[in-house]
């Protein structure tokens, strides 16, 4: 039986799991360490490199899903997410601990509503955001600030228009926080390319990205936008047509579905045990992401 996440719980369970004791000693000492975690990370993945470390990179993947794990979510997705926070659920925003790291590995995000669909612009480093237990314990850090919901739903609108990837962390089964992500300075994005996006820690969203062939165009703008180069356009019945190349690659951002001027893609409910072809049709979950 799949285990739900915190967020789908009843709200009495949802702030027991926050008020665990054993949970909240854990937040505390990992608050300040953050970065320097997101900084040792980063150097093994320099070292793997050079040197064949791939099992090492699975096991430690795995130990690491034990106590976290990062499950992306839409627009839509993580709007109600944030509307649907319980009352009291403490939200402090501050600085991303990956962007301390790799800021100078270039600009890592676009402009959506402008066109620009290139990594033309470099995102703020105050994206990150800790709630519940999480954003008291950050908010008391002289990096971070508290701030109300109404900021945090402004905040989701200018990430969802640079085209990072909302994403609600969870640590020790309960939510923890929302990370705004970008596949050029994210170090757990990094870290699930390398290991073919078979980790345990970034999960998939509960939406899978299906493109109608009668309306699709080619035009590639959902190809570029893709942070985890899962569409390609293939030659289908004599035309061209962008399709899902490995649809476990979609992790249902919707950001292809956002850009699409055909509305030829749309998110749909994604299938546990296996994921059709992107042309099939299926029964529509969402609206756009950019509603």
């Amino acid at each position: 039986m799949q285990t739900k996440n915190s967020w789908e719980l009843p709200e009495a369970a949802r702030r027991e799991i926050q008020q665990r004791k054993f949970r909240e000693t854990v937040i505390r000492y990992y608050a300040p360490r953050e970065p320097v975690l997101m900084g040792g990370i980063l150097k093994f993945l320099e070292t793997e490199k050079k040197y064949p470390l791939r099992l090492a990179h699975k096991i430690i993947d795995r130990l690491a899903g034990i106590t976290t794990a990062t499950t992306v979510m839409s627009y839509p997705e993580i709007v109600e997410f944030i509307r649907g926070l319980p009352d009291g659920f403490a939200i402090a925003r501050g600085p991303c601990a990956c962007r301390l790291h790799t800021a100078e590995l270039g600009p890592d995000a676009r402009d959506l509503p402008g066109g620009d669909l290139g990594f033309c612009r470099t995102s703020p480093l105050d994206v990150d955001i800790q709630i519940a237990a999480c954003g008291e314990a950050f908010g008391e850090l002289p990096t971070y600030r508290r701030i109300s919901r109404e900021e945090l739903l402004a905040l989701e609108e200018q990430c969802r228009d640079m085209g990072l990837v909302a994403n609600v962390y969870t640590l020790l089964s309960g939510e923890s926080g929302i990370s705004h992500c970008s596949s050029q300075t994210c170090i757990p994005f990094m870290a699930n390319d390398v290991i073919d996006h078979r980790s345990v820690v970034v999960r998939r969203g509960s939406r899978i990205a299906r493109t109608d062939p009668a309306r699709c165009k080619a035009h590639g703008l959902c190809v570029q936008v893709c942070h985890f180069h899962a569409r390609r356009i293939v030659e289908t019945r004599g035309r061209a047509v962008s399709v899902l190349e490995d649809p476990s690659r979609c992790y249902g951002c919707g950001h292809c579905q956002a850009v699409c001027p055909e509305g030829a893609i749309t998110l749909h409910e994604r299938h546990p045990m296996s994921a059709p072809p992107s042309f099939l049709p299926a029964k529509e979950v969402g609206g756009p992401c950019s509603s």
